[in-house]
């Protein structure tokens, strides 16, 4: 009876590490749990000159394919002047090089704004921590998002993921 535990478990730990494995290799993004969030995220983001806090609430972290690091959080900018706030409203943190649309971003730190486009459209902005544009986005809407959240990641079980801002989304996914 031990043995054929002991079995079992070999295999179960065999195919987890195989299911791992093809997940990795397809270039799947995992969403990580928030008590690794927690330990992670900072108070504050050092943004074009300012130091605006972060919203533990607004945030998600996510593992790459290569097992570096993507962390999203939406900043409060209460008190900060009203072209601050329209240009800022979260932040990036990478580890390693991401897509967000058709837009590849090198690791580093970004801040990040949108502005509607159109009834169905709003396109997303990303800075350099110098306020620098370094890339527009166009978004999709999906009517039928639910839960609706300020903010989200979904992973899809082929490992690819949607970056939403309310209904609105541009894919996320490793850059080559």
């Amino acid at each position: 009876m031990k043995a054929l535990n002991r079995l079992l478990t070999v295999l179960i730990l065999l195919i987890s590490v195989n299911l791992a494995a093809g997940a990795q290799g397809n270039g799947g993004i995992q969403l990580l749990p928030e008590e690794k969030v927690s330990k992670l995220l900072p108070a504050t983001v050092f943004l074009d000159g300012e130091n605006p806090p972060t919203q533990a609430r607004n945030t998600f972290l996510a593992q790459m394919p290569n097992g570096k690091l993507l962390l999203f959080t939406m900043i409060d900018t209460t008190g900060y002047s009203a072209a601050y706030q329209e240009k800022y409203i979260g932040a990036f943190l990478a580890q390693s090089a991401f897509k967000l649309g058709s837009a590849t971003l090198q690791p580093g730190a970004y801040g990040f704004g949108r502005k509607k486009s159109s009834a169905d459209s709003v396109t997303f902005f990303l800075y350099d921590i110098g306020g620098n544009k370094v890339a527009e986005v166009p978004t999709q809407k999906q009517e039928d998002l639910r839960p609706l959240k300020v903010v989200q990641l979904t992973v899809e079980k082929d490992g690819s993921a949607r970056f939403y801002l309310g209904p609105y989304y541009a894919s996320i996914s490793a850059a080559p």
